[in-house]
């Protein structure tokens, strides 16, 4: 249950990743959320090279649910940060029951499914997504020393054996009301990496924000001209953030919201 020890969540939306960032809906509906009938999360560089990509994409393919690839680009103009990443593939569940199982299993964020949904809408399903190794873990150094090793005999692109992961780091439910799709998101918070410099924050003319209580909870809405509009906040208490993402639907948004958000 959630209490009111939440606080606003203000941060920037981001492309739905798995690695040792956290996974949330993105800005760009595209990207926000997997559109096919498997949950194959990646977490990789700036796109600028076609073959990389396509390597990458053939990986994920080889990967049934609930495994796990480590891979590296040894190749400074694709891999700007020269770090070795992770693509894996979740679980999609078509039963809310089944969902919450998983989820259990995994250690998921469980989202609730209300009794009541908002007018018109039905479930259509229900998406794990895997965690990967965090960069402090004893996994991810062996991997990263194995990789670049792998690498170190000009190999431009390597990867590891393919792994089970029995966790996860975000959810998300779909909802449908004829052409509108609302979904619900809830992710692990994962203490940001160390960086140089100060944060300048990325300011987009197409969004506006506000700020909105609900039962006690402070929550950001932003409205997209050019993409969805969402609500967001962040349990930290459980230490997990929250959104809801609809075009155009604020009010089924705030409704849903309303029932999820304990008093």
């Amino acid at each position: 249950m959630m209490k009111n020890k939440m606080k606003v969540a203000l941060f920037l939306a981001a492309t739905m990743m798995v690695g040792s960032a956290n996974v949330y809906a993105a800005s760009n509906a595209s990207t926000s959320v997997p559109q096919a009938k498997v949950a194959v999360s990646t977490a990789k560089p700036e796109k600028t090279s076609v073959s990389f990509d396509d390597r990458i994409k053939e990986l994920s393919n080889k990967l049934k649910a609930g495994q796990m690839v480590a891979y590296y680009v040894a190749d400074q103009e694709y891999n700007r940060l020269d770090e070795i990443y992770f693509t894996s593939m979740g679980f999609v569940n078509t039963k809310y029951a089944d969902y919450v199982a998983k989820a259990k299993a995994l250690n998921a964020p469980t989202l609730t499914k209300p009794s009541d949904l908002p007018k018109s809408y039905s479930f259509q399903n229900a998406i794990i997504y895997l965690k990967s190794p965090e960069r402090t873990s004893s996994l991810y150094e062996k991997l990263d020393k194995e990789l670049r090793a792998k690498a170190a005999s000009g190999e431009k692109f390597v990867y590891s054996d393919i792994m089970k992961s029995n966790e996860a780091s975000a959810a998300i439910l779909n909802f449908d009301k004829g052409k509108v799709k609302l979904q619900v998101v809830a992710s692990y918070i994962v203490p940001e990496q160390p960086m140089g410099g100060t944060p300048v924050p990325q300011k987009k003319p197409n969004e506006k924000k506000e700020t909105i209580v609900i039962n006690g909870v402070e929550c950001i809405y932003t409205t997209d001209s050019k993409g969805r509009d969402h609500l967001d906040w962040v349990d930290e208490e459980q230490q997990i953030r929250y959104s809801i993402w609809a075009e155009s639907a604020k009010s089924d948004v705030l409704n849903y919201a309303k029932k999820m958000i304990a008093k």
